[in-house]
């Protein structure tokens, strides 16, 4: 899928005229070869030009990052990327960005103000430091594993993970 220029850009950008980035899943590109990673080079050659605007990389990982951010940058010098496939993810990127507004406010108090002005009242986040009672309810209120999701927990999250009570 991660070099799928049919489906990321022929039918996702172009058909369906999505305007948001298309990021790849945690070492999708790795995967493009089997097996993975033997060829990094032509995994970011070939997962840039079907689409992919970022590429979810091991951060912690220095060699590869570096191996990533210098493949984009020969790759675009010695055009095997065409300049505007670069400008285009750029673009992707930051459109977004500047449509949640994220170089006007953080994050945080963003979401706050935007809550608050649909409520026509106080800001109800963050929460008080010193609340004595917080209600969790629905389906996945007493599954952290869910409530985590992958990641936080492991690799892949878990289904059941139950917690009973938590006190603060």
């Amino acid at each position: 899928m991660h070099a799928n220029r049919d489906l990321i850009t022929g039918y996702h950008k172009d058909k369906l005229n999505f305007k948001g980035f298309v990021i790849s899943d945690w070492e999708g590109i790795d995967r493009i070869t089997l097996p993975p990673h033997s060829n990094y080079t032509y995994s970011v050659l070939a997962s840039s030009t079907a689409g992919i605007d970022i590429d979810s990389i091991l951060l912690w990982s220095r060699i590869i990052t570096l191996s990533s951010l210098m493949t984009l940058n020969i790759s675009s010098k010695n055009k095997f990327i065409p300049m505007d496939r670069i400008d285009d993810a750029v673009t992707r990127s930051l459109r977004v960005k500047f449509t949640m507004r994220l170089f006007e406010n953080p994050i945080a108090d963003f979401t706050t103000q935007r809550y608050s002005e649909k409520q026509g009242s106080e800001p109800v986040l963050p929460l008080p430091k010193r609340a004595s009672k917080v209600l969790v309810a629905g389906s996945h209120a007493d599954n952290l594993g869910y409530q985590c999701g992958g990641w936080t927990i492991g690799w892949h999250g878990f289904v059941r993970l139950n917690i009973l009570h938590i006190n603060i």
